[in-house]
């Protein structure tokens, strides 16, 4: 880990987001996330595209991320209480295997489990990257994984509108 990369305490909690009692649920679960996973890297794609634009093009705009930030589905609440919610199916790892960290504005999910036996030895790994829009404080983003596995990551949102003067 370099030392600007800041770590991010996955807090344990006894809820559940779905009940194994249903399997119907674990299926719409698992359609759920794929969903989420597919608007994370929409938004995240978007966001970086965004942002090589407004370099490329060196202008002082109003704020690019704007739409993002209202029209995504990973957003939730209204004005200043805006929230950016990920959640990420880590649900294959132990607790202590899964770590969340912040660099600059890139947050990264990794999880690792190691089996071995005396003839064999199998890793299986999880990393996701998400970048956050400007404005997203390390300090004021939190996360928490459920009984069943299902990392949430949420970030306050800075919204300013740019485009109205102050």
């Amino acid at each position: 880990m370099s030392e600007n990369q800041i770590q991010i305490p996955v807090e344990l909690t006894e809820t559940l987001v779905f009940d194994d009692a249903f399997t119907s649920m674990k299926e719409r679960f698992v359609a759920e996330m794929k969903r989420i996973d597919e608007a994370m890297v929409k938004f995240s794609n978007r966001f970086l595209q965004s942002q090589t634009a407004r370099i490329d093009s060196n202008t002082s705009s109003p704020d690019p991320h704007a739409d993002l930030l209202t029209n995504s589905p990973l957003v939730e609440g209204e004005g200043e209480n805006k929230i950016l919610k990920l959640q990420f199916d880590v649900s294959q790892f132990n607790p202590e295997e899964v770590t969340v960290s912040m660099l600059q504005n890139k947050l990264m999910i990794s999880a690792a489990h190691k089996e071995s036996t005396d003839t064999s030895t199998s890793l299986r790994e999880y990393r996701r990257e998400f970048y956050f829009p400007q404005g997203v404080d390390p300090a004021n983003i939190t996360s928490s994984l459920s009984k069943d596995g299902v990392l949430i990551v949420q970030a306050p949102l800075a919204i300013t509108d740019n485009a109205t003067p102050k």
